[in-house]
C-alpha cells in the first residue's frame, strides 16, 4: 500500500514539474524580445542540467543498490 502511494506521489510531482517546464518553455520560445540564439542557448542549458541531475541520480541509486549487494556478504 505504501509503495502505491510513493507511485501516486512521484507520478503527480512529474505531471507537474512537465507542466510547468512546459509553460517555461513555450514562454521563452514565443518570447519576443529575447534573441533566437540565446533562447537556444537557455534551452541547452537547462537540457544540460536536467541530464546532469539524471545521471546524479541513477549513479546515487547504482552505488546504494551496490552497497546493500556488499554488506550481505559478510
Amino acid at each position: 500500500m505504501l509503495k502505491v502511494g510513493y507511485g501516486l506521489l512521484i507520478s503527480a510531482g512529474a505531471c507537474a514539474a512537465g507542466f510547468v517546464g512546459y509553460y517555461i518553455i513555450r514562454v521563452l520560445v514565443t518570447a519576443p524580445g529575447i534573441h533566437w540564439f540565446f533562447k537556444a542557448v537557455i534551452l541547452l542549458a537547462g537540457a544540460g542540467a536536467l541530464l546532469v541531475v539524471i545521471g546524479l541520480v541513477r549513479e546515487r541509486r547504482k552505488e546504494e543498490r551496490d552497497a546493500s549487494i556488499d554488506d550481505g556478504g559478510d
